[in-house]
């Protein structure tokens, strides 16, 4: 499936197109889970050589960052499935080619469509805020490329403008499924320690369902580490890219902002992996307290039936000559002192606070 964006005076249009129609004019094609006629009909169009599904999983820096053809190829791994509460990484190809983005993906995160609709509403102007940032001494003229199509009119997006905030909104989906990582390790750890202050013991079904959840949130807040580490490898070769394209200020500022903010991403997922290392300690310990109780139970039922074992093992014997057999009140005297003997043993505990 092929989406092509192109923009007018006035806004960029979406449309999804055959193999044998894209248009010149397009500024940005998404090729989504492509066949072979529509990876050819890219090709001929831009004069590249699209990466294969095998080329974009590998993980050689070389292999993901690389400039052929004119063009300058970057792949990242994308979150997708954040939404039906299954998130995973993909493999995404970033790929400049003159005047042209093109994205290849076998995915469909919704960072995409975020950013796709936002780019046709025309909300992806940030340059007021920047200049802002960056202070009106710091301002350069515009190139020709990213000039306003009037002197108040609506900024016509590039390539480079396209690739840097596609970027920009995969990086803020990462940092929404941190939080959502974030929430639920602290759900976590609300159960864990409320199920402590309960004196009943916890069945094994819910310890099973707890480390399941710790499981799942170390297993995702790693693959998100990777991901990042793609990211963040990406950064200083766009940055390059961009300065060999002669891009504005504005550009490379915000190159530089993402790279700050997948340096603190970074870092907050190093906290997540100790909160997760930690949680599953203490669910480890919780596990081993509730053993030992179990077992400190038995330890005082065997402790408490063997003065009683003992008393009716001895009155059991086979002998004749036994005294206590002939008594009228052998029989209740030897039941009362079974009872004393195992309740003094419990009283003795509860003294120590044993139990």
């Amino acid at each position: 499936m092929i989406e092509v964006y192109r923009a007018d005076a006035t806004q960029v249009r979406g449309d999804r197109v055959a193999a044998d129609a894209i248009p010149d004019e397009a500024i940005w094609i998404d090729l989504i889970n492509p066949s072979k006629q529509e990876e050819q009909a890219v090709e001929r169009l831009c004069a590249i050589e699209v990466p294969t599904r095998e080329e974009m999983r590998e993980i050689e820096v070389s292999s993901r960052l690389y400039s052929e053809d004119g063009a300058d190829f970057m792949t990242a791994s994308v979150v997708f499935g954040l939404d039906s509460g299954r998130p995973a990484f993909a493999p995404v190809t970033f790929i400049l080619t003159g005047s042209r983005l093109v994205t290849l993906r076998y995915t469909e995160p919704k960072s995409f469509a975020i950013y796709s609709a936002k780019l046709c509403r025309g909300q992806t102007e940030t340059s007021a805020a920047l200049a802002h940032v960056l202070g009106a001494d710091e301002r350069e003229p515009q190139t020709p490329a990213s000039a306003p199509s009037s002197k108040n009119g609506p900024r016509i997006p590039t390539a480079d403008s396209i690739l840097i905030g596609l970027l920009e909104t995969v990086i803020d989906r990462v940092a929404d499924m941190l939080e959502a990582i974030a929430a639920d390790l602290d759900h976590i750890a609300t159960d864990i320690f409320a199920s402590s202050k309960d004196k009943k013991p916890i069945a094994n079904h819910e310890f099973k369902e707890l480390l399941r959840r710790i499981g799942a949130a170390g297993d995702l807040a790693s693959r998100t580490r990777e991901s990042l580490a793609t990211l963040d490898r990406m950064m200083p070769y766009l940055q390059f890219v961009l300065e060999g394209r002669k891009a504005g200020k504005d550009s490379r500022f915000r190159v530089k902002a993402m790279n700050r903010d997948i340096t603190s991403l970074n870092d907050f997922v190093s906290f997540l992996s100790n909160k997760t290392t930690f949680l599953l300690d203490t669910t480890v310990g919780m596990i081993s307290i509730e053993q030992n109780a179990i077992i400190k139970i038995f330890s005082v039922a065997a402790v408490g039936f063997m003065p009683p074992t003992l008393i009716a093992s001895i009155y059991g014997m086979n002998f004749e000559i036994m005294p206590e057999l002939h008594w009228a009140h052998g029989y209740p005297l030897a039941l009362v002192a079974m009872i004393v003997s195992a309740v003094l043993p419990l009283v003795f505990f509860r003294y120590k606070n044993w139990l």
